[in-house]
């Protein structure tokens, strides 16, 4: 602005000096007016330069204040930053950063300590340390003692992801623990529940014998007593064989075999024809589909054998018992179908309990057996009741469907 005013007081001077000079040959009037526009335009010029130096010292106090804010902001992410790192470093669970080709960036010490090979700049593969196990999710990685650890990929919405890694070994060992408490707990009941059974067989079988010891019975006596201790020692017999099957019944491992359903069924309905005849009863079998499963043959024959002769032991005499079996996506359902009057709906949940039966001459093991060989199979067994009577349907995972003709 001092250069502005010194300009125009410079000027004034030349231009009166020239007033001067050329008072004699100009219209004096017309150089005043000339003069005072010049003089007008000066001053505007003058109070344009000093709004423009306060905007310029209004928006440098601006300039100053969003700057220090900034500046506080990037102390306050800084801070947060050390404190996130510290967290990461300290916290149990493990934390693998990858970049968006896979590539290891960054970790904490948890995963330093146990993936001490893992460096960064190498490429991340899950497999390179863990092993899948039994559990769905759930890896193993075998060092002095098994790891168990659970890992979920967290994607990044820019590029690359996170690796959270859990180590669960004490929670899998808990659950070993608790899994073994509670078959200790079903072994108990059933001890308590297998000594219930035995004891009244056992008493009568004993009460009949004691009476063979009897001098004076005659033959035909003695031969009475003598069957019906054979028929409670059988009762006996038949108690502790279904005991046997249960307990070993288990996952078929390295011996499961494919098995092609429709052979098992043809044999199925070869076993029970002799019981279907012995009570007039109608069989109906319903087989649209055919397919193979893995197992074992002779435990899921058995269990089929189980339901149908349960099917024939409740089905009113002259009535029907249905076999039916088709595919429904990725599994092969099986139902099993009599006209009995089925299970209390208030008992309805405990029927696949070991030992709980609602015949006077039942064992209890029948459809617990039935329930362990489908399950073990991978497969799930349910009980209704519907317009076609008492259902009970397998549904078993295919390993090969079967087209037939």
């Amino acid at each position: 602005m001092s250069i502005i005013i010194l300009f125009k007081h410079v000027l004034q001077m030349d231009v009166s000096h020239l007033n001067g000079v050329l008072r004699m040959k100009a219209d004096e009037g017309q150089l005043r007016s000339a003069l005072e526009h010049f003089n007008s335009v000066t001053d505007d010029l003058i109070q344009a330069y000093q709004l423009l130096e306060a905007q310029v010292a209004e928006l440098n106090v601006k300039l100053q204040l969003a700057n220090d804010e900034l500046v506080a902001k990037s102390a306050a992410n800084e801070q947060l930053a050390a404190r996130l790192s510290t967290l990461l470093q300290v916290m149990p669970a493990g934390v693998v950063e990858l970049d968006d080709a896979g590539r290891v960036v960054a970790m904490n010490a948890a995963v330093c300590g146990w993936l001490p090979d893992v460096q960064c700049g190498q490429p991340w593969q899950l497999s390179d340390h863990f092993h899948e196990s039994e559990r769905d999710g759930v890896y193993v990685r075998r060092q002095d003692a098994m790891q168990f650890f659970t890992v979920v990929a967290c994607p990044l919405p820019g590029a690359g992801s996170f690796l959270l890694l859990v180590d669960v070994s004490n929670l899998h060992q808990l659950h070993q623990q608790l899994a073994q408490q509670e078959r200790l707990a079903v072994m108990g009941r059933m001890a308590a529940s297998l000594a219930h059974q035995i004891r009244t067989p056992l008493a009568t079988a004993l009460l009949y014998a004691a009476n063979l010891q009897r001098d004076d019975l005659p033959a035909e006596g003695r031969s009475r007593f003598a069957g019906k201790v054979m028929n409670r020692l059988q009762a006996l017999e038949v108690l502790v064989q279904d005991m046997l099957r249960f307990v070993r019944v288990g996952p078929v491992r390295d011996g499961a075999e494919s098995i092609r359903l429709s052979s098992v069924l043809a044999e199925l309905e070869a076993i029970v024809q002799a019981q279907l005849a012995s009570k007039q009863l109608q069989w109906q079998p319903g087989i649209a589909a055919d397919a193979v499963v893995s197992g074992g043959r002779s435990d899921l024959l058995g269990a089929l054998v189980n339901l149908l002769e349960n099917a024939c032991e409740h089905a009113p005499p002259g009535s029907a018992v249905g076999l039916q079996a088709e595919l429904q996506g990725n599994f092969y359902v099986i139902r099993v179908i009599d006209q009995g009057a089925g299970v209390p709906e208030q008992v309805e949940s405990q029927i696949f309990d070991p030992f709980f039966t609602t015949r006077a001459n039942g064992t209890g093991l029948g459809l617990a057996i039935v329930k362990r060989v489908v399950e073990d199979m991978k497969g799930s067994i349910t009980y209704k009741r519907d317009d076609r009577g008492t259902v009970f349907e397998l549904q078993l995972p295919v390993v090969q469907s079967i087209q037939t003709t």
